[in-house]
C-alpha cells in the first residue's frame, strides 16, 4: 500500500489562509500545519516543529495575515509541548508562548495576548517561577487595563495558582481586582469570585474569613434565584463549620443544601450524603449514622469516588469494631480501585485501601486479649503492600509508618519495628509545620495551624481537629505527645544520639504496647 497522507480530512481554518507571499515549497507544509492546528493533533504538530519554527523565525513582514500566521505557529507549538507533557516540554512551551506574547503586543491583538499570557503564566508556575508569573499578570493588567480584563480570564489565573498550591498568590490577584468584582462584574461572576476567595481562605485554614465570602455568595445566589450557587455556598459553609467543630451548624447548612439539591434533582445529593457521612464520622459515637449516610451514596459515583465511599464505610465499621463489615467494605473499595485505568489514581486508591485493611486487622488484633498470629500477619501483609505502592509514588503516610512499627513489633521483628518508629517520628518532625495530624491533609505553607503546646510538633488545621485527635483512637495524640516531645529534644549528630533513639523506641514499645504478648 502507498504511504498515507498525514493531512487530516478537515479543511484548513478559513479565517487564517496561507499568505500569498509564502514560497510554493513552504506553502504545502504550512497548509498541512494549519489543518493539524484545527484538529489539535499535537503529536503531528511537533513532527513539523523544525520546519514551522524556522519559517516563523525567518519570515518577517508587516502583512497582517503573515504576522497572524507566525503568531499562530508560536502559540500552537507552545500548546503542543504543553499538552504532550514530554521531558523539558514545559520549558520549550514557555519559549514559544513568550514569542507569541511579544508578537501579539506588537500587533495590538489583546485576545491573543491574553491567551498567550495565560499559557505562559501556567508554564512559569509549573517551573516554580512564581514571581515571574505574577509580574506577567501585572504587565497584562497594565497593557490592556484592569477594567478590560475578562472575568473568566482572571479566574483562570487564580485557578492555576490554586491548583499549584499557591493560595496566597491567588488571593493577591483576586484582592487586586476586588473593586472591579464588586462594582462591574455580573452577579453570577461575582458569585464565582466569592466562591473562589472562600475556597482559597479555606486552603489557608482561615475558616472564619472563608465563611464571610461564602455568605456573600449565598446572598447574591438567593437574590438572583440561582439555586446551584446557593447550594454550593451552603455546602461550603457546612464543611467550614465542620472543620471549626461547629457540628450542629455544619449539619444545618448541609441539610439546607440537600433540600435545594433535591429540587434540582442533580448529582449533588449523593455528594451531600458523602459530606454528611464525613461530618458524622468525625464525631465520636456517631459512626452508625455516618454508615447510613455512606450507604445512601454507594454506587452513585464514578469509580474513583465510589471506591472512596467504601473506604469510608470500612473506616466507620472499624471504629465500631464491626470487623467483618469493615473488611468486606475495604475489599470492595480495593476491587473498584483495581478497575480504574488511570494508573496514578489507581495506585493512590489501592494504597489507601490496603493501608486501611492493614489498620483494620491491626486494630482487631489489638482489641483481643489473646494473641492471634493470623490477624497480625494479615495486617503486616496489607500494610507492606500499601507501603510499596506509596513508596513508588513518592507519597508519605505517617499513620502507615506507625502501623508498620506496631506490626513488626507484634511479629517479633524488633529491628524493623524500631526503624519504622524512627521513620514515623522523623517524618512527623519534617511535615509538622504544614501537616494536619487529624485529617492527614497537607496545608498551604502559610496556612493557620493549631500547634500542640506540649510537644510543639503536632499541628492541626483547626482547633476542633486538635481536640478530636487528643483522645480519638488507641494511639491518640495524648499517648504520642510525650514521645514526640522527647524526640524533638534529641540533638542529632552527637555520640549519644543512637543510644537516646534506642531508649525512646524501647520505652514506646514496652509502655504503649505492653498489653499485647510479643
Amino acid at each position: 500500500m502507498g504511504k498515507k497522507s498525514r493531512k487530516p480530512k478537515r479543511n484548513k481554518p478559513k479565517d487564517i489562509p496561507v499568505p500569498r507571499q509564502v514560497t510554493p515549497s513552504a506553502a504545502d507544509d504550512l497548509e498541512t500545519y494549519l489543518q493539524l492546528i484545527e484538529s489539535q493533533d499535537w503529536e503531528e504538530i511537533l513532527e513539523l516543529e523544525s520546519k514551522m519554527s524556522a519559517f516563523a523565525n525567518t519570515s518577517e513582514s508587516s502583512d497582517p495575515t503573515l504576522a497572524a500566521v507566525i503568531n499562530l505557529i508560536n502559540y500552537s507549538l507552545g500548546a503542543a509541548h504543553k499538552e504532550m507533557s514530554r521531558e523539558g516540554g514545559i520549558e520549550q512551551a514557555s519559549v514559544y508562548f513568550k514569542k507569541s506574547v511579544e508578537l501579539a503586543k506588537k500587533a495590538g491583538d489583546n485576545e491573543i495576548l491574553t491567551k498567550g499570557v495565560l499559557h505562559l503564566f501556567e508554564c512559569y508556575i509549573k517551573m516554580g517561577r512564581v514571581g515571574e508569573a505574577m509580574d506577567l499578570h501585572k504587565s497584562l493588567c497594565d497593557e490592556i487595563g484592569k477594567e478590560s480584563m475578562d472575568p473568566s480570564n482572571i479566574l483562570e489565573f487564580v485557578q492555576t495558582l490554586k491548583d499549584n498550591h499557591e493560595p496566597s498568590r491567588a488571593l493577591e490577584i483576586l484582592e487586586e481586582h476586588l473593586d472591579n468584582i464588586e462594582r462591574s462584574w455580573e452577579k453570577r461572576e461575582q458569585c464565582l469570585a466569592y466562591d473562589m476567595i472562600a475556597l482559597l481562605y479555606c486552603k489557608k485554614n482561615d475558616f472564619a474569613k472563608s465563611n464571610v465570602y461564602f455568605k456573600r455568595q449565598l446572598s447574591i445566589a438567593k437574590e438572583t434565584k440561582n439555586m446551584e450557587l446557593e447550594a454550593s455556598a451552603l455546602n461550603g459553609l457546612g464543611l467550614n463549620n465542620g472543620c471549626m467543630g461547629e457540628y450542629g451548624n455544619a449539619m444545618a447548612y448541609l441539610e439546607q443544601s440537600l433540600v435545594i439539591e433535591s429540587e434540582l434533582g442533580g448529582d449533588g445529593i449523593d455528594i451531600l450524603y458523602y459530606g454528611m457521612g464525613e461530618l458524622l464520622l468525625a464525631q465520636e459515637g456517631r459512626e452508625k449514622e455516618a454508615i447510613l449516610m455512606f450507604q445512601k451514596c454507594v454506587g452513585s459515583f464514578e469509580q474513583e469516588y465510589d471506591a472512596n465511599v467504601f473506604l469510608k464505610l470500612g473506616q466507620a465499621y472499624t471504629q465500631i469494631r464491626a470487623w467483618d463489615d469493615a473488611i468486606a467494605s475495604l475489599e470492595k473499595g480495593l476491587s473498584i480501585a483495581d478497575s480504574i485505568e488511570d494508573e496514578r489514581l489507581d495506585n493512590q486508591l489501592k494504597a489507601a485501601a490496603k493501608r486501611s485493611l492493614g489498620n483494620t486487622y491491626l486494630e482487631q488484633y489489638a482489641s483481643l486479649p489473646e494473641r492471634n498470629d493470623e490477624l497480625i500477619r494479615k495486617a503486616l501483609f496489607w500494610s507492606e503492600a500499601a507501603f510499596d505502592l506509596q513508596n513508588s509514588e513518592g507519597d508519605v503516610d505517617l499513620d502507615l509508618d506507625l502501623d508498620l512499627a506496631q506490626e513488626y513489633y507484634f511479629v517479633g521483628d524488633l529491628e524493623k519495628a524500631h526503624a519504622s518508629l524512627e521513620i514515623y517520628l522523623d517524618e512527623t518532625m519534617q511535615l509538622g509545620p504544614t501537616y494536619c495530624q487529624a485529617c492527614n491533609q497537607e496545608c498551604a505553607k502559610d496556612a493557620i495551624m493549631d500547634k500542640c503546646s506540649v510537644c510543639k510538633v503536632a499541628r492541626y488545621c483547626s482547633y476542633a481537629h486538635s481536640i478530636q485527635a487528643w483522645k480519638k483512637g488507641r494511639l491518640c495524640h495524648m499517648v504520642m505527645c510525650p514521645f514526640l516531645q522527647r524526640w524533638r529534644k534529641i540533638e542529632r549528630g552527637k555520640e549519644t544520639t543512637t543510644a537516646l533513639c534506642d531508649e525512646l523506641c524501647k520505652d514506646f514499645f514496652e509502655r504503649v504496647l505492653s498489653s499485647k504478648p510479643k
